[in-house]
């Protein structure tokens, strides 16, 4: 027959009725979860099939009728449903938009680069056709079907893990030793080994069930190579769990492959061997339940859930129930129901629609992100914008272009309480309502005296104790040195033999006068001398400056000891002043000034301390000033992996802010983890997350560097 418009068409004579093209074939596809019966209306050319229905089949049987009302009357009349001419009608439109009619109008062809722009996130390239050698070599491959094996595998993969974890030490040694060269060259070529069994797990599979697969090869996923199969046929089988085993058969191919890998990994001798076991064995399992497993994309997981469910279509028809939900709650808009389910079960799909979508755009956002980083800056700037542009902004203006054209079904009552909801979500985001900034640091006491001896001494009495609490000019520590006590002793003794001489000078006939004067002299130097050493002794008599508490002293410290001058003998602590240092990120940084108010919590404390920022740190911090905020010693803040724990380097970028105040009740024995709420300037919500895009996009494009 001639081409044929649109079914419908107002006004003129009827079109012609359109006839069904002579190559589709019908299959019987089971049953749906209503339990009414299922065909397969596939397209051999384009190898595509078209789930449908009872009343499509019937429809379908009674095409030749070549009218609307007359294949209504005659399904009505040979079946128990009751469909009428628009049904028939519609399904003529679907049967021409998808190109099953003679005379169909083809699909508008699509220029190159916008094939390119839609396409280049996942390429297909065909390489072998693998029919044949699957077909004979499928005999010797098929004792991995029976059950002895699965069970055997079972078997070893629980035993495996079990004896890779009672030797864990070893297993991270290896995973250390995989971030060398030759180590990605091991992983790179264990992944493709196990990416390859994977693919004949899917084929060998199909094979046994006797679905033709069509051709094996290479799928370029953001130009990173993934090898695929084409096992597109098996929709012709008529069971939904023999396309449950041949969706799965990758995926468990793999976990077999790790199973046994792991378990000879842990008796094979040290070599290279044992070493492709463990990149084979570890490969396997983490890749395939991480990327293969999931249901979001179109990878195994999907087609796997989809067959389980025997629901084709999974991300279509979910897609089509959370729409139906949301135009409902937005908008009052009721959509007829996408399926015949149960209420459970659309509220499954609704649910897992909205998870695909948030996990499609955190991943297309991510690919854009490589993107950006893959190619010099302004083609990755221009692949960031498509991708955002063609998955996050096209979809949804489509469908605000679908609620406009059926704004005249809108509720606007419930569309103005949905709008003061935003509204009032927006003034949340986007007005700066706060100035607080909290973040984690220590407090010590802000009087802090170091106790040391001028010089090697002996102790002579210990007057304290750690935790002792002293008073101003309280004696602590009485030392004795040989060395000042003997030049204080020899002092005396020239000291009085000079003035011996001078006194005995004045009875002298010849130069008695010149004599006395220079004894004189000489027994005032030595006097000094003398009350030198006496101050140096008086130095060996440590005294607290001021009140507060003695800690960190050594308790192996007694009278007799010997003490050298670079030993810190104890330390006084007290006073009712203290100071905070408190670790804050850039974005809060950037918020403080000296000056501002802070209070500090005491972990284990209820009462707070009031006091001011008074310094604000303008490099990043490289080290932590104590053990206490350290991750690993149950602080806050976590450690860089790549360096050793002992030098306290955190992992991300951190800046030291000090405040100081006063108002102790009682002196702090030791530092004190604290949390710190501090006032800063003004900020939205949403402004640390513009801020933080800007600065990447000017960095990164160069715009922010002056020529």
């Amino acid at each position: 027959m001639s081409a044929v418009p649109a079914m419908g068409a107002m006004g003129g004579a009827p079109p012609p009725w359109p006839a069904l093209r002579d190559e589709l074939n019908i299959h019987a596809a089971g049953r749906n979860r209503d339990g009414s019966p299922a065909w397969h209306l596939s397209d051999p050319v384009r190898n595509q099939f078209f789930r449908i229905g009872w009343l499509e089949f019937e429809f379908l049987q009674h095409w030749a009728l070549g009218d609307p009302q007359r294949i209504a009357d005659a399904v009505a009349s040979s079946t128990t449903m009751t469909p009428e001419a628009d049904d028939v009608l519609e399904f003529a439109r679907f049967l021409q938009q998808q190109q099953l009619t003679r005379g169909a109008i083809p699909k508008r062809g699509t220029s190159a680069l916008h094939w390119l722009l839609q396409n280049y996130l996942f390429i297909r390239i065909p390489l072998v056709r693998p029919e044949r050698f699957l077909r004979r070599t499928l005999p010797f491959v098929s004792w991995m079907f029976g059950m002895r094996f699965l069970v055997a595998t079972l078997f070893a993969a629980v035993l495996g893990l079990l004896l890779a974890a009672r030797q864990w030490d070893v297993v991270q040694a290896n995973l250390r030793g995989a971030m060398s060269w030759d180590g990605v060259i091991a992983f790179a070529g264990a992944l493709v080994f196990s990416k390859c069994w994977h693919e004949f797990g899917h084929a060998f599979m199909a094979t046994r069930f006797g679905v033709r697969v069509g051709h094996m090869g290479v799928a370029l996923l953001v130009m990173w190579p993934m090898a695929y199969t084409d096992t597109g046929e098996s929709w012709k089988l008529e069971g939904s769990r023999r396309r449950l085993a041949i969706a799965s058969a990758g995926v468990m191919a793999e976990l077999v492959l790790a199973a046994w890998c792991t378990l000879l990994w842990s008796f094979a001798p040290e070599g290279n061997f044992k070493n492709a076991l463990f990149f084979l064995g570890t490969t396997a399992w983490v890749l395939t339940l991480a990327v293969n497993a999931s249901p979001f994309m179109r990878f195994d997981g999907y087609f796997i859930l989809a067959d389980a469910l025997d629901y084709p279509g999974l991300h279509e028809r979910a897609g089509r129930w959370a729409k139906r939900w949301v135009r409902l709650r937005l908008l009052g808009i009721e959509d007829p129901r996408p399926d015949a389910v149960s209420p459970r079960f659309a509220a499954f799909l609704t649910v897992f629609a909205f998870a695909t979508w948030l996990y499609r755009l955190t991943l297309f956002v991510g690919i854009a992100v490589v993107v950006y980083h893959a190619f010099f800056k302004a083609l990755g700037l221009i692949l960031f914008l498509v991708e955002i542009v063609t998955f996050v902004v096209r979809p949804m203006l489509n469908e605000v272009r679908i609620w406009w054209m059926r704004r005249a079904e809108i509720r606007w009552p419930r569309v103005r309480r949905r709008l003061i909801v935003v509204g009032v979500a927006a003034l949340v985001v986007l007005v700066p309502w706060s100035a607080s900034i909290t973040a984690e640091g220590i407090v010590e006491a802000g009087f802090e005296q170091p106790v040391f001896t001028p010089f090697a001494a002996r102790m002579e009495r210990v007057s304290v104790a750690d935790g002792t609490h002293v008073k101003a000019g309280q004696l602590l520590f009485e030392l004795s040195a040989p060395t000042p006590e003997d030049e204080r002793a020899k002092a005396d003794a020239l000291r009085d033999a000079y003035e011996s001489t001078a006194r005995g000078a004045i009875a002298l006939d010849r130069d008695g006068v010149a004599k006395q004067v220079v004894a004189e002299r000489m027994a005032d130097q030595y006097d000094v001398q003398r009350r030198a050493s006496t101050s140096e002794l008086h130095r060996l008599r440590l005294t607290a400056s001021e009140d507060g508490i003695v800690r960190d002293l050594d308790p192996a410290l007694q009278a007799g000891s010997w003490v050298s001058p670079g030993s810190r003998i104890a330390t006084v602590v007290g006073g009712t002043r203290w100071r905070a240092e408190v670790l804050v990120s850039e974005a809060d940084r950037a918020r403080l000034v000296p000056g501002a108010s802070a209070t500090v919590y005491p972990h284990g404390h209820w009462q707070p301390l009031h006091g001011r920022v008074v310094a604000v740190d303008d490099g990043a911090l490289e080290h932590l000033p104590s053990l206490l905020l350290a991750k690993n010693h149950g602080g806050p803040i976590p450690l860089n992996p790549t360096a050793p724990a002992k030098e306290l380097r955190p992992a991300t970028v951190w800046y030291r802010v000090r405040v100081e105040g006063e108002g102790l009740s009682a002196p702090l024995a030791a530092e004190q983890g604290v949390s710190v709420r501090m006032q800063g300037r003004r900020e939205s919500l949403a402004r640390r997350w513009i801020d933080s895009a800007l600065l990447i996009l000017l960095q990164q494009t160069g715009l922010g560097k002056e020529g």
